[in-house]
C-alpha cells in the first residue's frame, strides 16, 4: 500500500488513480474538496420540491425521493457481461469520486465520504462490463450507488458476496439516497476515465518496453549474421522530429545497444540494418505520443466537472450542456488502437528477421525455444489489424436519436484487447531475440541491455511453452499483462 492520495480541488493524475486502484493507497478527501461538495449539495436542498427534481412520471410521483432515487438507480440496472477485475472497479468507484470533489454533481458529504470509504476499507461493486454508450456510464455506476444501497453483490478481500455482507463485515450500513443522487451517481464516465487511467499507465509501459525489445532484436540480428552494428540514429535527424516519444525513444534503444546519438550517424556508409530499424524511433515514438495525448486528455477531464445537469455554484442553478458526451475518449481510444496495430506489426517483422536461424539453432541444440513463435505473432497481428478499425465509425444505437453515442466504453475495451496483444507479440519478439543471442553476456552491452538478456535467459532455459512462456518473460522484463 503506498502514500495516501488526496482527493482535493485540485488535479487527480492517472498515477492518482492507479495507485488507488492497483496498489490500495488511501483516499483522503481534503477540507477544500468536501467544502465545495457541500456547497453544490445544498444548490440542489434549496431547488428540490417536496416530489423530488428527479421525479419520473406521475405513477411514481407518490413516492418519497429515497425509493424515487432507487428507481433512477435500478432502471440503469442493464449491464452485462464478465465483472469487471477489482482493479478496474475501483477505478470506476475512484473516477466518480475524483468528478464528484468539482462540487457540480449535487451528492450529499455523507454520500462522497461513504464511496471514498468503499475504496479504504477494500469493498468493492460487482460490476458487469458491457453496457456503456460512452455518453455516462450509467450501466457501470449503477452497480456502485447498488452497493451503497446495501443491494447487489460486492468482493471483499478476494470473497464475492451480499452487499449487506461484505459491508456489515468493514462495519458500514447501507444509505438511503436523497433527491438528485441517482443521477449524480450514474452521469458520468466513470467507467472511461477511471478504466481508461488503467489502460493508458499498462501501455506506457509496453511503448517503452518497445524500445528493449527492438535493441533486443537489432543485436540479435547482428549475432545472427546479418551484418551492421545495429542501428545508429544520427542526433541532428533525431533533434528535428517533432515527436517528442520520436526523439527518447532513439535515445533509449542507443543508450541499450551502448551506441550513442552521435551527430555523425551513419552518413555515407551502407545501412545493412534497411528501414525497419531506421525507422523504429518513429514508429515506437508515434505510440507513446499517443498515449501521452490520451493521459493529458483523461486527466483534463478528471478535472473538470462532467456532470448532466451541472450544479453550477456560480449562479446557484442546474444546468444542461451534454458535458457527458465522451467523442474526445473514444477517438484518443480508436487512435491508440491503431498506433498498437502499427507498433505490433514492425515488433512481427523485427521477429521474422532473426527468426530464420531458429530452426538451425534448435536442430543444432542451441536454441531452446518453441518452434513457429513467429507465426504466433504474425497471427495477434492479424488480430490487432481488425481491432484497429475506429468504433467511432458507428452509427447512433438509435434510428430514432438525435446524436449518434460515442461508444467510448466500447472503444476502451477494444483498446484493452489490443493492450494484451502487443504484450504478447512484444514478449515473443524478446524471447526470439534472446534466444538468437545464446547465454553469454558480453563485455560492451549496456547495464540495461545485460539485465533485460539476463531475465529472458532465465525464462527461456525453463523450456516454457504457450501462454506460460509470454506470461514469465513479460514477468521477467517488469511489465503487468493484465
Amino acid at each position: 500500500m503506498g502514500a495516501p492520495v488526496v482527493f482535493g480541488t485540485g488535479p487527480i493524475s492517472v498515477d492518482d488513480l492507479v495507485a488507488v486502484s492497483r496498489d490500495d493507497a488511501i483516499v483522503v478527501l481534503d477540507t477544500a474538496a468536501l467544502d465545495r461538495i457541500g456547497a453544490g449539495r445544498a444548490i440542489v436542498d434549496r431547488q428540490t420540491t417536496a416530489v423530488g427534481v428527479d421525479a419520473p412520471a406521475p405513477r411514481t410521483a407518490t413516492l418519497d425521493a429515497s425509493a424515487v432515487e432507487e428507481r433512477v438507480v435500478h432502471d440503469r440496472r442493464g449491464g452485462i457481461g464478465l465483472p469487471l477485475s477489482v482493479d478496474r472497479a475501483r477505478a470506476v468507484i475512484a473516477a466518480r469520486l475524483a468528478g464528484w470533489t468539482r462540487g457540480a454533481s449535487g451528492i450529499r458529504l455523507e454520500t462522497a465520504v461513504f464511496v471514498a470509504e468503499l475504496l479504504n476499507r477494500g469493498v468493492t461493486p460487482v460490476i458487469p462490463s458491457v453496457g456503456s454508450l460512452g455518453d455516462g456510464d450509467q450501466t457501470h455506476l449503477a452497480s456502485v450507488a447498488t452497493l451503497v444501497l446495501g443491494q447487489g453483490e460486492a468482493v471483499l478481500a478476494g470473497e464475492r458476496l451480499s452487499a449487506r455482507v461484505a459491508l456489515s463485515r468493514v462495519g458500514l450500513a447501507p444509505l438511503d439516497l436523497a433527491a438528485h443522487e441517482g443521477q449524480a451517481f450514474v452521469h458520468h464516465n466513470a467507467y472511461s476515465l477511471g478504466v481508461g487511467a488503467l489502460a493508458l499507465h499498462r501501455l506506457g509501459a509496453l511503448s517503452r518496453l518497445a524500445d528493449t525489445t527492438s535493441a533486443l532484436s537489432s543485436r540479435a540480428g547482428v549475432r545472427s549474421g546479418l551484418g551492421g552494428r545495429g542501428p545508429v540514429f544520427d542526433a541532428t535527424v533525431l533533434a528535428g522530429s517533432p515527436s517528442a516519444g520520436t526523439r527518447a525513444s532513439g535515445e533509449r534503444i542507443s543508450e541499450l545497444l551502448a551506441t550513442p546519438v552521435r551527430p555523425e550517424g551513419a552518413r555515407g556508409e551502407r545501412d545493412p540494418d534497411g528501414l525497419r530499424l531506421r525507422a523504429t524511433p518513429q514508429i515506437n515514438g508515434a505510440l507513446a505520443d499517443e498515449v501521452t495525448a490520451a493521459v493529458l486528455l483523461v486527466e483534463a477531464t478528471l478535472g473538470t466537472a462532467s456532470e448532466d445537469p451541472l450544479v453550477d455554484q456560480a449562479s446557484g442553478v442546474l444546468r444542461t450542456g451534454g458535458l457527458l458526451h465522451g467523442a474526445a475518449l473514444a477517438r484518443a481510444f480508436d487512435g491508440l488502437r491503431a498506433a498498437i496495430a502499427q507498433t505490433a506489426a514492425a515488433a512481427e517483422r523485427r521477429l521474422g528477421r532473426i527468426d530464420g536461424g531458429g530452426a538451425d539453432r534448435r536442430e543444432t541444440g542451441s536454441g531452446l525455444v518453441p518452434g513457429l513463435l513467429g507465426q504466433s505473432a504474425a497471427d495477434l497481428v492479424a488480430e490487432l489489424r481488425v481491432l484497429a478499425t475506429p468504433v467511432v465509425a458507428a452509427g447512433p444505437s438509435d434510428e430514432a436519436a438525435d446524436d449518434p453515442a460515442s461508444f467510448a466504453g466500447t472503444s476502451l475495451r477494444l483498446l484493452e484487447r489490443s493492450t494484451a496483444l502487443l504484450a504478447d507479440v512484444l514478449a515473443l519478439e524478446a524471447v526470439v531475440a534472446a534466444d538468437a543471442l545464446g547465454p553469454a553476456e558480453h563485455d560492451e552491452w549496456s547495464v540495461g541491455f545485460s539485465v533485460a538478456h539476463a531475465g529472458l535467459r532465465s525464462v527461456i532455459e525453463q523450456e516454457l511453452h504457450g501462454q506460460q512462456l509470454v506470461t514469465a518473460a513479460l514477468t521477467a522484463l517488469g511489465v503487468d499483462r493484465s
